[in-house]
């Protein structure tokens, strides 16, 4: 008589679920995107991916069925536009079991906002895809979730959301600041009718990713760094466990945060400062 052993290898995800379901991902096709992809493929979630480069998302969809034996669907387009942006979202809602939307997609531009010879373009493509398709998105993906009672939605806004002074481009901070005061205002309503679905703003500070560039090499920020897309992943999916709704990555980043908040508490006309005035009359603290 024989007997035969079959080792079944039982893949860990980071909701601890019994039954993974579909990861969305937006601006897939490298960076921070392209490593949720991997991860969330190693950990058994089903993927959506989409971007604007056909060739890339093509060529990772190929090597992550292979790998990873998972499905793999791809939409390609710019999710600035609103046609594209109600073509994803309409995919979205008929998932009935999503369990992840990662909104990545964004970018920066070296325009300058009050220069007298810049375009407005750039600003406005900008302010439709780091604010306008998080919405749309996010608003399609909750209602399945809500179905479900559980899920979580990836927001990648950026340590700029939480400093904002000094010469740096207005459009990027101000649109990657919507992305974290939407999140955190949303995860209150989701709070308050008790529901399980969570959302999470994680907020990286320099990271390796083409935003620097074709090349992905960040520069060091004040207080150090930069860091991988594999550690800011990784710090994401951790923070599924906490209650953290805005999720600085890296102890060296959350140092600078709460550096720059303390110099901006006493500079008048940022927040409140120890001085501040009120209907026109001196009000000591």
């Amino acid at each position: 008589m024989s007997f035969y052993f079959v080792i079944m290898t039982v893949k860990i995800n980071f909701m601890e679920v019994e039954d993974p379901g579909v990861a969305v991902i937006t601006g897939a096709s490298s960076g921070i995107g392209e490593s949720f992809a991997r991860i969330l493929a190693g950990q058994g979630f089903d993927l959506v991916i989409t971007a604007r480069r056909k060739n890339r998302l093509e060529a990772l969809a190929a090597e992550l069925k292979e790998k990873e034996g998972i499905n793999i669907e791809i939409i390609t387009g710019d999710l600035s536009k609103p046609e594209f942006m109600d073509e994803v979202a309409d995919y979205i809602e008929k998932i009935e079991n999503l369990d992840v939307l990662v909104n990545n997609a964004g970018f920066s531009t070296l325009e300058q906002f009050i220069s007298k010879n810049s375009k407005v373009d750039p600003f406005m493509t900008m302010l439709n895809l780091h604010c306008g398709a998080v919405v749309r998105l996010m608003h399609a993906a909750l209602k399945p979730m809500r179905n479900n009672d559980r899920g979580v939605i990836f927001n990648i806004s950026s340590m700029a959301s939480l400093i904002l002074h000094g010469s740096r481009e207005p459009m990027y901070h101000s649109t990657k600041a919507f992305v974290s005061a939407f999140t955190e205002m949303v995860q209150l309503k989701l709070n308050f009718v008790k529901s399980k679905v969570k959302v999470k703003s994680i907020c990286p500070g320099n990271t390796h990713t083409e935003i620097f560039g074709p090349a992905a090499i960040a520069t060091p920020g004040k207080f150090g760094g930069p860091m991988t897309p594999e550690e800011v992943v990784d710090i994401s999916l951790d923070s599924y466990k906490n209650k953290d709704t805005i999720v600085i990555t890296g102890d060296h980043n959350i140092d600078e945060v709460m550096e720059w908040r303390e110099v901006a508490y006493n500079k008048s006309g940022r927040y409140f400062s120890k001085n501040w005035i009120k209907t026109g009359l001196y009000k000591p603290l």
